[in-house]
């Protein structure tokens, strides 16, 4: 019984997708998404011209049958009054036949547009707990492998490596994108500002509207979730 409940346990961490998996998925949704629209708006355009064509037939049949019924005339062809508004007639059933299908389309394209958004939402309120600290350049909590910067000013400290780019442990000293180019000071104090802003900033992370924190100020505006 313990075994198969570890196997399932694990079968569960072998379905978790990793970061860069889910941002591969994100960008193909998010490429399909375009294509769809743009397919959907081409669709509207077309509809929106057949439309135009045919008041422009209706309105010019309508102007022939009263010029008909007015001067009591039939062109060479014998097409009376009867024969014009029957052509109006048809072209307006036509406009309105091309309208239903334009709502039809604009109505597949807010549906699919709000599928979308929904899937967003669902994601970015999926498991939140603002007490948890975060790390690295993505400003996410700790998880997979993860290596420290070896410069003693660092502000950030811990960093994914699929997000600086390591596949391995460095041998030797590591400092993060943030540091590289900072001069290596040989005797440094610990400077308490920069610790007070690190842990300011992770708390601006999830800080909220109308939670008295409103007032916090940092050189980075936080990020409300």
């Amino acid at each position: 019984m313990e075994q198969e409940s570890i196997q399932q346990i694990q079968d569960s961490l072998n379905e978790l997708k990793s970061p860069s998996e889910v941002l591969d998925d994100y960008l193909d949704s998010i490429y399909n998404l375009k294509a769809e629209v743009v397919h959907n708006l081409n669709e509207l355009r077309l509809l929106d011209e057949q439309c135009e064509k045919l008041r422009a037939i209706c309105n010019e049949c309508q102007d022939k049958y009263f010029a008909c019924v007015d001067s009591d005339h039939i062109d060479e062809n014998d097409r009376g009054p009867s024969y014009w508004k029957n052509m109006a007639e048809k072209a307006y059933e036509d406009a309105m036949q091309k309208q239903d299908e334009k709502i039809a389309v604009a109505d597949k394209l807010y549906n699919l547009l709000s599928r979308h958004f929904e899937r967003l939402d669902e994601d970015d309120d999926g498991d939140f707990d603002p007490n948890e600290l975060v790390y690295c350049i993505c400003k996410r909590p700790e998880f997979g492998q993860m290596i420290q910067c070896d410069h003693p000013s660092c502000v950030t400290g811990w960093y994914h490596w699929e997000c600086v780019g390591l596949t391995k442990q460095p041998s030797g000293q590591w400092l993060c994108p943030d540091c590289e180019f900072i001069p290596y000071p040989t005797t440094v104090e610990p400077n308490p500002l920069d610790s007070l802003m690190h842990i300011m900033e992770n708390f601006a992370m999830y800080s909220y509207p109308g939670q008295g924190i409103d007032d916090l100020s940092l050189n980075n505006p936080p990020y409300h979730w």
